[in-house]
């Protein structure tokens, strides 16, 4: 079922960058933050429904801003694939949900360029490979033997380049943001034992 504040997965102590093979991404034992609900734009598209999230985090003079976009099943109760255009570092992650855990995957835009462009090719054009990376076999093949609607990407990435550039409002996400983030770390984390290195943890 997908991860709330109400109902959070059971936390682990996530591994360090020297016990993982970064070639095959970043494994970290932990659940990504869900999404803020009244900050995502969904788009059912058959098979799977795909959300864009106008995502904000830091404070006065240090605002981190951009949209996620996050593809989850029909009946939007498993995330499997998010994309995290905002920050220095952009990223996507796997996000196993039989463990709870992801695997984090950095961008390079010096060589595929802008990410959100690049983002909707993966999804038109990879999109049962990226499902069972992330465990969703049964939904892969689904999506390979009957397709799904992905006329709803060029919406999609109208709805994510809306969310790249400064808003009006962005100073409420932004302190929104980081409470709503610090709130799935008290619920999600508070049994992993503490360690300074494991607290800088990202779980965006």
């Amino acid at each position: 079922m997908v991860s709330t504040m109400d109902n959070p997965p059971p936390a682990t102590r996530a591994l360090s960058n020297r016990q993982v093979d970064t070639i095959r991404g970043q494994y970290h034992k932990f659940m990504l933050i869900p999404p803020i609900e009244h900050h995502s734009r969904w788009f059912d598209a058959g098979l799977i429904s795909i959300a864009v999230e106008a995502r904000a985090l830091g404070g006065p003079g240090s605002i981190v801003r951009g949209p996620s976009i996050h593809v989850f099943n029909a009946a939007r109760d498993e995330e499997y694939i998010r994309f995290d255009v905002f920050g220095k570092v952009l990223h996507y992650h796997y996000i196993l949900n039989e463990v709870n855990h992801n695997i984090l995957w950095g961008y390079d835009p010096d060589l595929n360029g802008p990410m959100i462009p690049w983002a909707i090719a993966a999804l038109r054009d990879r999109l049962p490979v990226m499902l069972r990376r992330a465990g969703a076999h049964a939904l892969a093949t689904e999506v390979e033997e009957q397709g799904w609607n992905s006329a709803v990407l060029a919406d999609v990435a109208k709805a994510a380049d809306r969310c790249a550039g400064p808003r009006d409002d962005d100073l409420v996400r932004a302190e929104e943001g980081m409470a709503w983030m610090y709130r799935w770390k008290a619920v999600h984390r508070n049994s992993i034992p503490s360690k300074k290195a494991s607290t800088r943890r990202r779980l965006c």
